[in-house]
């Protein structure tokens, strides 16, 4: 829940106008997912909106050890602070006082998956995928290639959630337009 501000826009008016336009099953991909916090917090704040056995998430890294690790859906209390206290409530069990694991039930939404952003083909027909804070470690010839390939990955309308330090240069070239300030929509 990095960036809180950021996760209350996605509550208030992406998520209803993904709903509204692709409905309820929503090919959703959280890439370079690092140790999954972003595609565990989609599925906990999508749950406000559908039951979970309707949430799929893709979540992909090029690193093994942290998919291993966020498989696993363990964090330290640390991660969970701007995390709602209503999810931390419903969907952790606490290991001790620095520990919590996230259920079983939010853990069977999200796939998790290595994918080179450079390299792997990306998946098709997505309505959404986020990508945030990683692509400003890229060089401008790579982060045009990834966002190339996020737009080609995206049906019509999707959407693209991207960092906050991070901006699409050149958005109508990779058929890009602003839809809310980090989120961009296909064209």
């Amino acid at each position: 829940y990095r960036n809180p501000e950021q996760w209350q826009v996605l509550e208030r008016e992406v998520i209803p106008y993904l709903l509204d336009r692709f409905g309820k099953d929503l090919k959703i991909w959280s890439a370079a997912c690092s140790t999954g916090d972003e595609p565990y917090s989609l599925v906990m704040l999508l749950s406000r909106f559908l039951p979970l056995n309707r949430i799929k998430v893709i979540a992909t890294d090029i690193d093994k050890n942290v998919l291993q690790k966020a498989a696993l859906g363990i964090y330290n209390v640390k991660s969970l602070k701007d995390l709602p206290q209503e999810f931390v409530d419903k969907y952790f069990t606490k290991i001790n006082d620095k520990t919590y694991q996230i259920n079983s039930a939010v853990k069977e939404c999200v796939s998790f998956k290595q994918h080179d952003l450079l390299k792997d083909p990306y998946p098709d027909f997505c309505d959404f995928i986020v990508c945030r804070n990683v692509l400003i470690y890229f060089t401008d010839e790579a982060k045009n290639k990834v966002y190339a390939k996020f737009s080609n990955a995206l049906k019509k309308d999707g959407l693209l959630f991207v960092g906050s330090t991070e901006q699409i240069m050149q958005a109508s070239q990779m058929r890009f337009t602003g839809f809310k300030p980090f989120f961009y929509k296909k064209m």
